[in-house]
């Protein structure tokens, strides 16, 4: 898949695999991210969720994932506790080209933005039962999957809301291709004992 247009982002590397369309509620006392998020609200800006692969959250020099999405910050709050707490909404995907380390330790990223080749397409027949097992799920959480009617976003809020591998999450995320990225997910779906087997093209006969 072609990379879209470059930018320079600030990232935010973490434990966990922030998928497109998706929120996450992040507490933020580190003062470089404090700084991070006082930029990205007074400049509407955005900022980069990573995995780390090796080595933690807090501190600086973590080894992260090249593939990563880009974030906005819908909501926050100052808490009693004196914690800022962010709700991140991810955006798309991107692919890290260079970094560096600001003097404050918050690393910063040149990266050229993925684009999604199945960002308004419909869900495939084979697949309709991924946006069903979806529906189930988020009324069970409380939270409507209207949103998610497309091929692509269907399958990123399930993966986000399945307690699938964090290692898992990230590939699915790195696949350019929705349908391979469904046929992976089809077959983790199995193994789970979320549904039997049964081959693909033929789900919906």
């Amino acid at each position: 898949m072609t990379p879209a247009m470059a930018a320079e982002i600030p990232l935010f590397p973490l434990k966990t695999v922030l998928l497109p369309g998706n929120t996450l509620v992040l507490k933020i006392f580190e003062p470089r991210y404090l700084d991070m998020v006082a930029a990205c609200l007074r400049e509407d800006s955005e900022f980069g969720v990573v995995l780390i692969y090796r080595g933690d959250e807090t501190g600086v020099g973590a080894d992260i994932y090249s593939i990563g999405t880009t974030a906005r910050i819908r909501d926050w709050e100052n808490r009693a506790d004196g914690i800022l707490s962010i709700t991140a909404e991810s955006i798309d995907r991107f692919e890290i080209r260079s970094t560096r380390t600001e003097t404050n330790g918050l690393l910063r990223a040149d990266i050229a933005r993925l684009d999604d080749d199945a960002a308004g397409a419909e869900i495939p027949d084979q697949f309709y039962y991924m946006r069903e097992l979806l529906e189930h799920i988020s009324a069970q959480a409380g939270k409507p999957a209207d949103d998610a009617r497309s091929f692509s976003a269907t399958l990123f809020r399930l993966i986000y809301l399945l307690p699938l591998e964090t290692n898992l999450k990230q590939r699915l995320l790195e696949i350019d291709d929705a349908n391979d990225r469904a046929m992976i997910l089809h077959a983790e779906l199995i193994r789970l004992g979320v549904i039997q087997y049964v081959k693909p093209e033929a789900a919906n006969e």
